[in-house]
């Protein structure tokens, strides 16, 4: 009896490491989005060159930190999209976002990011004039992200929807600027927090809630993290 209590309690150990490892690697997946992270304003285009049929709106990204990691937006007077989350896929290098439209319905798109740094992601299902794909890459150092969106023509054909030109808010685009690191993500730290009166960085208010509810541990994490990108430098050649 004694022998299958030890073998559950380390076959239980084994599932819960093995079920951190899996969260660490997908937030480590999602961080090559942190650039998303941020307010923007974005001008919409229809047909590019022409303000015909354009819209402007506005959209906040930012980490969340329930379940599972993710980066969750809101968008006011967005045409297409009213708020959304990405995740990691369940394959490595894949992705999935769930959007919500202007008027309330639900869409899941997945895909990846190529060579050039651009995610692409493909819907599941869309109605007719609705997006079928989306494209994100940023450009001006993360300062512009670009949002294309497609409807599909024919079962592998795609014509576009609009496009959206986004600005970072206080990003002094065409100025040089320092970056400050968050100490949860590691990206713009934009956000101040104390602990034990230092002064330390987050990017966004779900970093803020990560940080103040455990600071030692958010700490400790970026701590490891700055640890191990100085051995990996190392032991590059």
């Amino acid at each position: 009896m004694k022998n299958m209590r030890n073998a559950f309690s380390i076959l239980l150990l084994v599932c819960v490491v093995s079920g951190m490892l899996v969260a660490e690697k997908k937030r480590d997946s999602l961080e090559k989005m942190q650039l998303l992270v941020g307010q923007w304003r974005g001008a919409g285009q229809i047909k590019r060159g022409s303000t015909v049929g354009g819209w402007i709106e506005s959209s906040s990204w930012q980490w969340e930190f329930d379940k599972e990691a993710a980066l969750v937006f809101e968008t006011d007077k967005g045409k297409y999209f009213k708020s959304g989350k990405l995740i990691a896929g369940e394959e490595p290098g894949t992705y999935a976002l769930v959007t919500t439209s202007p008027d309330g319905k639900s869409q899941r798109f997945d895909g990846k990011i190529d060579d050039q740094g651009k995610l692409t992601l493909v819907a599941e299902t869309a109605e007719k004039g609705q997006p079928a794909r989306v494209h994100f890459r940023f450009v001006a150092s993360g300062k512009r992200l670009i949002m294309l969106i497609e409807q599909r023509a024919g079962k592998s054909f795609y014509t576009r929807l609009g496009e959206v030109g986004f600005t970072r808010k206080g990003s002094g685009f065409g100025q040089g600027q320092a970056t400050v690191l968050c100490v949860v993500t590691e990206g713009a730290g934009t956000i101040p927090v104390t602990y034990k009166g230092k002064t330390y960085f987050v990017c966004c208010t779900g970093c803020k809630d990560y940080f103040n509810e455990d600071p030692e541990q958010a700490l400790a994490e970026y701590a490891e993290r700055l640890k191990n990108k100085k051995s990996k430098k190392k032991q590059s050649p």
